[in-house]
């Protein structure tokens, strides 16, 4: 059975889709027709736990029916869904999810104009345009679900979820590549995010040296399928 969540989430393992789950919650609640979440239930024990934003659905999963979520999907007019669990659908995205534990430090938040962090980010990132984007992220923002910062290295964005953080995009300005100052972003973003656990999501044929170097281990693999 699947239903439909109006009043929080359930408990549920900790992982980077969890985090973009608590990261939509934590930003828009239940309010919203564009945003919907749900779970599914088999014997009374919740087995997956879904955001659906846009069209685009993240999924969390234990001894799930997937059968019955990849279903759903489709009749409620799902185009894509992250997942950390292999699904039978066609693979659009793929790599690793790495993890790195940190003990939480509340940093001076970096103060930062969001057309400068979008400006850096959309020469190495596919985003929406200005005006669509930007009413989003500063939502996020200001409901604490999300973190932006930029300076003379580049710019970074962090998903905030309870006490665990995912992070969205880092980008040297390019003026700065090959300096060795990620390093330093990142650490920034991570201090910024004051969570006790932070994710990133690496493409499989992403800077994955860069996130080891940095104290964060492989822990699983993430995929983007496609809904049919």
């Amino acid at each position: 059975m699947i239903k439909l969540l109006n009043d929080g989430l359930p408990v549920f393992p900790l992982s980077a889709g969890l985090v973009r789950i608590q990261s939509l919650y934590r930003s828009y609640g239940t309010n919203f027709d564009f945003l919907r979440f749900y779970c599914q239930i088999i014997d009374d024990q919740v087995t997956a736990v879904m955001s659906i934003m846009d069209g685009n659905a993240t999924i969390v999963s234990n001894n799930a029916d997937y059968d019955e979520i990849i279903d759903f999907l489709a009749v409620i007019g799902a185009k894509t869904v992250y997942s950390e669990s292999k699904l039978p659908l066609e693979i659009v995205e793929y790599g690793y999810v790495v993890n790195k534990s940190v003990v939480p430090i509340k940093a001076k938040l970096n103060e930062c104009k969001l057309s400068s962090v979008y400006d850096i980010m959309s020469t190495s990132f596919l985003l929406p345009d200005f005006d669509t984007w930007y009413p989003d992220m500063s939502h996020r923002i200001r409901h604490n679900g999300a973190v932006a910062i930029s300076n003379s290295i580049g710019a970074a964005i962090g998903l905030k979820g309870d006490n665990c953080a995912l992070i969205s995009g880092i980008c040297i300005n390019k003026n700065e590549r090959k300096k060795g100052q990620g390093s330093q972003l990142l650490q920034e973003l991570v201090e910024n995010l004051s969570s006790s656990e932070i994710y990133a999501l690496v493409d499989i044929n992403g800077p994955i040296e860069f996130y080891t170097k940095n104290g964060f281990s492989i822990v699983s693999e993430f995929s983007t399928y496609k809904v049919k």
